[in-house]
């Protein structure tokens, strides 16, 4: 199952939107509040940048999409390769938050105008309420391990102060 997502469509519509970083997170925190002109489906979105990529390219998203919130991963690091999208071979995120055991999220390929996405995954069934919920409830973050096939991990890190103010500002996807 691939997830299809517009990412230019999306990176054009935040830059046109009012993005607004909540203060006090050191940019790293941001939401877009946005409804649907038609059906006034709530269409917010939430991002936090990782904390040690300076160039924030590497990000955990929460798009809200039909009353509820969809996970995204989006980095600057390649995270499948084609041969493991053609075979539908997604890697799972491993997640910690604060000092708590680890879980495990399962993870579907993320396409962009029919095209893979390799430095994106998007979470699959419970995975996107579970997520979400674990980045409100944490008290200062959230570390993220992505097992990659035949390839080293990568681990990346968010800082979660400020996102529960963020996900009601978009009404926790309503």
């Amino acid at each position: 199952m691939k997830r299809f997502l517009m990412l230019t469509t999306l990176t054009a519509f935040a830059t046109a939107q009012a993005q607004t970083f909540l203060p006090g997170t050191g940019n790293r925190v941001y939401y877009i509040k946005e409804k649907d002109p038609i059906t006034d489906e709530n269409k917010g979105l939430v991002f936090i940048r990782e904390i040690n990529d300076t160039a924030g390219d590497t990000t955990a998203g929460f798009l809200c999409r039909k009353g509820q919130p969809q996970f995204y991963l989006f980095t600057k690091n390649m995270l499948l390769t084609q041969d493991d999208y053609d075979a539908e071979l997604t890697p799972n995120l491993i997640y910690r938050v604060d000092s708590q055991q680890p879980k495990t999220v399962e993870t579907t390929s993320v396409t962009n105008d029919d095209e893979p996405e390799l430095t994106a995954l998007a979470a699959i069934g419970s995975g996107d309420q579970t997520l979400f919920t674990a980045f409100r409830n944490a008290q200062s973050k959230i570390v993220i391990r992505v097992v990659r096939n035949g390839m080293s991990e990568l681990t990346y890190t968010f800082p979660t102060k400020g996102f529960t103010q963020a996900a009601k500002l978009v009404n926790n996807c309503q």
